[in-house]
């Protein structure tokens, strides 16, 4: 039962990124997203994912390399339509 919980909150918790990935890449408008915040993110998810990692919890592992890969699609979209 807690593998399950477990990877429904990875999943949860990764896949609300995609919204704001998809509408920035597709709006070209960043101007409402800061930056500092998603570098901030982006190092949290960073850190969880080497944690996962450390401790071979796979939930742990799978959510945040899929967050890491959304949020740095979201840092890109930033740098590249400031």
């Amino acid at each position: 039962m807690e593998l399950y919980l477990g990877y429904t909150a990875a999943l949860m918790g990764t896949v609300c990124w995609l919204p704001q990935a998809w509408k920035a890449w597709a709006s070209r408008d960043t101007s409402g997203l800061s930056l500092s915040a998603n570098l901030m993110f982006l190092l949290t998810v960073g850190l969880w994912f080497c944690y996962g990692i450390m401790v071979g919890d796979w939930p742990i592992i799978i959510a945040n390399f899929c967050a890491i890969l959304i949020v740095v699609s979201i840092v890109l979209a930033k740098l590249r339509y400031k």
